[in-house]
């Protein structure tokens, strides 16, 4: 699993941000709230993870805090 990432805010949009981690961009779904707490792009940030697989699809959620990612 992927549990948290380190890296550079490349894109913010309504459902998420592309998140820069040693070249490689992870695309991160995220609240509205959430994403309120990310900051502008070029900026460091950290983003607690869970990782949903599915047999019709992966997807990567996001949270600025480990306590919001339990509480999913």
């Amino acid at each position: 699993m992927i549990g948290r990432l380190r890296g550079t805010v490349a894109a913010k949009g309504v459902e998420g941000l592309l998140l820069e981690v040693g070249g490689v961009g992870f695309e991160v779904v995220m609240s509205p709230r959430g994403l309120g707490e990310i900051p502008r792009v070029g900026e460091p940030v950290v983003v607690h993870t869970h990782l949903h697989v599915r047999e019709d699809g992966v997807a990567l959620y996001g949270f600025p805090t480990a306590e919001e990612r339990e509480l999913f």
